[in-house]
This record gives C-alpha cells, sequence and structure tokens, in this order.
C-alpha cells in the first residue's frame, strides 16, 4: 500500500535537555509515476503516491487535452504505482515541448477569455471562515509537515481536500477528484497553502472558478493572467486579513 508519509528513525536534538535522543518519525515520501496517454509517455510526475488516478485526470483537464472526463477510456494504475496509463477515446499528439519548472510540471498554456463572469461574491470574513474550514483539514502537514494543500469550496464549505508534496500537484489532484466525482458542486474558490503562479491560474481558469485564496503571495505574472481572465486573486491571508490582487469587486463589503 502507498503511503504518503514513512516512517524513519532520525536522531532528534532538544535544547532543553541539551540531548540527542533517537525516535521514529513520518516523513514526506517521495514517490514517481510516469503518465502514458495512449501508450505513450508523456512525462514523470514527482508526488506523492495517493490519487494518482486524480492527479493524471486533473492534469490532462488543466491542460485542454481533455475537456470532459467522456473523453477517457480507461485508466488503470499499476500495481507498484509507478505508471499511470490514460486511454483516451480519441487519438491525441503529445505536445511538442514541455516546460519544467522547479514546482511542476505543464505544457505551454495561453489563456482565452471571455473572463469568468463577477456575480460570484462573498464577504471578507466568509473568506476568512473558508480558509479556517480547509486549515482545519490538512491532516499530513498537521502531523508531518512538508505537504502542501488545495481545497475546492463552493462558498460555503470546502468539500474536496488534498495533500501532496507539489504544489502544482495539489492543484491537477483536486480538479482530477472534482470530476471523477461528478462535478457534484459548483467550484466557486480554490483554496491553496502555498505561493500562487501562473500555471495554478491557468488552470483555476480551466475549471471556471473565479477566486484564489492563498495564505502565501502570488507571482507577477500571476496577477496578470488573474487580472485577464477575470479571476479575484487573494494572498497574503493572515491571522484576520488579506491583500486583494485583483478583482476585488467579488468581496462585498458590509453596508
Amino acid at each position: 500500500m502507498n503511503q504518503a508519509a514513512l516512517p524513519k528513525k532520525i536522531w532528534s536534538f532538544s535544547s532543553k535537555t541539551d540531548t540527542i535522543s533517537e525516535i521514529n518519525k513520518p516523513v514526506v515520501n517521495e514517490h514517481s509515476a510516469a503518465l502514458f496517454v495512449n501508450n505513450e509517455l508523456w512525462l514523470t510526475f514527482i508526488c506523492s503516491p495517493t490519487d494518482l488516478e486524480a492527479l493524471a485526470i486533473g492534469f490532462l483537464f488543466g491542460e485542454n487535452v481533455i475537456m470532459d472526463l467522456s473523453e477517457v477510456d480507461s485508466i488503470k494504475l499499476e500495481e507498484d504505482a509507478s505508471r499511470i496509463l490514460v486511454n483516451l477515446r480519441h487519438p491525441v499528439a503529445k505536445p511538442t515541448h514541455f516546460h519544467r519548472t522547479s514546482t511542476g510540471y505543464g505544457v505551454e498554456n495561453k489563456l482565452n477569455p471571455p473572463r469568468l463572469p463577477a456575480d460570484f461574491r462573498l464577504r471578507p470574513g466568509e473568506v476568512l471562515d473558508l480558509y479556517r474550514q480547509f486549515l482545519d483539514q490538512q491532516e499530513l502537514h498537521e502531523h508531518v509537515g512538508g505537504f502542501h494543500s488545495a481545497g475546492l469550496s463552493d462558498g460555503i464549505s470546502v468539500p474536496i481536500m488534498v495533500e501532496d508534496l507539489g504544489r502544482h500537484n495539489c492543484v491537477d489532484k483536486l480538479t482530477g477528484l472534482f470530476l471523477l466525482q461528478g462535478r457534484s458542486f459548483t467550484p466557486n474558490i480554490l483554496l491553496l497553502s502555498g505561493r500562487i503562479s501562473s500555471e495554478m491560474v491557468f488552470k483555476t481558469f480551466a475549471l471556471g472558478v473565479p477566486m484564489i485564496v492563498s495564505r502565501t503571495s502570488p507571482t507577477a505574472l500571476a496577477v496578470d493572467c488573474a487580472d485577464e481572465a477575470g479571476i479575484t486573486l487573494i494572498g497574503y491571508l493572515r491571522g484576520a486579513q488579506f491583500d486583494i490582487y485583483s478583482h476585488p469587486e467579488r468581496l462585498q463589503m458590509e453596508a
């Protein structure tokens, strides 16, 4: 069984007792999973070994390879979880160029507005409450550390939440689970634990989500992309305050 964290023997120093003691502690499990599409190797994910089928589906959707789950004929995970085998109902050419960064894998993306509608609105206090709900579900990060997380909210609760060692993997897994669960609610907010990159904005736009919230900052390119796409970008959510980088009109102030 694949585990997101593995027990390791480590040595812990305490300044209070001025001693080094041997303990067993869970450590983030780094896993490699190769994605095959129509029997062709596309790329290798470096990820946590959980929800790998969702990771593949979310990646293909976010990169506009598929527009709907009905395009997938089959998806199979090999026994050792080293390969994810996806067969589509139609031929598809492997992209000629992948861009790789220290934070994820992806193909070249372009936004194709129209912008997302501005009819979804929240009060600032509701944003804070939803983010607290999101943080309360971070079990792996709470007990192990070293994990990123992402949640999808309808504006009332956070029905889907995932954790992974990679920020971009979290968004892909979240998207994949949403599709595999039959789009059971309207996705209005993407909640993130880490930095917001332009690639995450592209993936959010593809899913039709009008708001992104994180406790850390976006990149300048992410702000530009969110502004173009009509996405409200909220960062540096700390305590009872946050910064709004684009489209503040979705924040409904008290009369």
